[in-house]
């Protein structure tokens, strides 16, 4: 992951997703974040259901099913799709999963462990929240107000520094010896605060944005499936 520079107005994303490209659509996010067991996506069903893709259910996904304690292929689960307009432009599909009655789990050895799926959950949501911030600056990068560039003023200055150091706090998480290493902090409540502290992220970029692709597209679609990917996440933790 790499911390977008803002300092110009026409500043681009730095490393390996360099500006000039296309902002990443979010289905290629989202697999592109996928934890994989011998080409194997992995997905979590922390309640009962996933978010995946349609390239990645062709791949026969495995599915850590929380609730069940284990985990399935895809042809071990009952799954029905959710119809979610709302979810229709990012190329994102909601599937409730329920294991077929006596079906064996997989054996998933330390590679695989719910904790390790929030990780790329968590991930998938930082990366979405650049990308709706590399797409709200090609939005105004030719946007003029009040006789200078829009990315000049200050208050717009100081809601992208915010965002910045969102995205700074979560790459640097693992290195913070308090926080990733302390076993009096529950990882799940430092999970809970970095998911706060994106909720204002995605706020702070749909201000940028104004109304902008408002509702089901542009930075829209970027924050509903952010917000999707968190309420997922939700389900049996308490204050999580």
């Amino acid at each position: 992951m790499h911390v977008i520079d803002f300092q110009s107005a026409d500043a681009k994303p730095v490393g390996e997703r360099a500006a000039g490209r296309p902002v990443a659509p979010i289905s290629h996010i989202l697999e592109s974040t996928a934890l994989r067991i011998n080409s194997h996506p992995v997905l979590l069903a922390a309640g009962s259901y996933v978010c995946a893709t349609a390239d990645l259910l062709d791949q026969a996904p495995l599915v850590w099913h929380e609730q069940a304690g284990g985990m399935y292929r895809w042809e071990q689960l009952h799954t029905v799709q959710v119809q979610d307009r709302m979810l229709e432009p990012s190329g994102l599909l909601l599937v409730h999963v329920q294991p077929h009655s006596g079906e064996q789990t997989e054996t998933a050895g330390d590679e695989v462990n719910p904790e390790r799926l929030r990780d790329h959950l968590l991930e998938f949501r930082i990366e979405l929240c650049k990308a709706g911030l590399e797409y709200v600056r090609k939005h105004l990068s030719v946007r003029v107000s009040g006789g200078q560039s829009t990315f000049q003023h200050q208050l717009v200055k100081g809601m992208v520094a915010d965002i910045l150091t969102t995205f700074y706090m979560a790459e640097t998480l693992h290195e913070d010896r308090l926080l990733s290493r302390s076993s009096d902090i529950a990882s799940f409540r430092t999970h809970a605060w970095l998911h706060e502290e994106l909720d204002e992220a995605f706020r702070q970029i749909q201000r940028l944005g104004g109304g902008y692709g408002y509702l089901r597209h542009g930075v829209s679609a970027y924050t509903y499936a952010g917000q999707l990917v968190k309420n997922l996440l939700l389900p049996d933790r308490e204050g999580y």
